[in-house]
């Protein structure tokens, strides 16, 4: 039982530093929760945990799938760059503004949640970077994976460890959100938004055309 629950912890703890970096479903966390509340933000942080499982079981099946499958990470890795684009013009097209916290209920949390799952789907670097902690972790005696409790902890932690982080996220920008506002108040919330998904969208094509 204790070496389950420290795969567990392990897993989560990977998981979370993992994704300390700014990417799309950070943002994407944000803006849900400047403009419709944090239990909109947390319904993205929900939906961005589920790829996360799914890579992560990917990844116990076996290490070779990546090798044997490589055009399926091509396929996302450009996959992900008109997903940013649209995402990016979307915002640039809206004009509401954002919501008083008191709204955030009304607003649609399937939306939101399908937001997320989506964006963590096409995130490419997934399936390679669970498999890389499998493969360095591998031999060492607290992170032998074997049973199916062992098996269910890491997949389990692998969302845990994602969601802790952006609901923190979603916390933090809710307690400071009339300071974010504040702060963003010459612009339109949705537009600062939108050309940071363009950006990313820039950068992910880049990285892709000079590799």
């Amino acid at each position: 039982m204790v070496h389950i629950l420290v795969i567990f912890l392990v897993t989560s703890l990977i998981s979370f530093t993992g994704s300390l970096q700014m990417g799309p479903l950070n943002l994407a966390t944000m803006q849900a929760t400047l403009t419709h509340g944090s239990a909109s933000g947390r319904m993205v942080a929900l939906g961005g945990c589920i790829p996360e499982f799914i890579y992560a079981f990917l990844a116990l099946i076996a290490a070779s799938w990546l090798e044997q499958h490589a055009q399926v990470v091509i396929v996302l890795e450009w996959g992900i760059v008109p997903l940013l684009l649209g995402l990016g013009i979307m915002n640039l097209l809206k004009k509401t503004k954002p919501k008083n916290p008191d709204e955030e209920q009304k607003s649609k949390s399937g939306i939101h949640f399908f937001k997320g799952f989506i964006i963590s789907l096409f995130n490419p670097q997934m399936l390679p970077f669970w498999l890389s902690i499998l493969i360095m972790l591998n031999g060492y005696a607290f992170f032998h994976i074997e049973s199916i409790a062992e098996k269910t902890a890491f997949v389990l932690g692998t969302g845990a460890g994602e969601y802790v982080l952006l609901s923190t996220i979603a916390a933090l920008t809710h307690r400071y959100r009339d300071f974010f506002l504040r702060r963003l108040s010459k612009w339109n919330v949705n537009k600062v938004f939108g050309f940071l998904f363009i950006g990313l969208a820039v950068l992910q094509t880049g990285k892709l055309i000079l590799r």
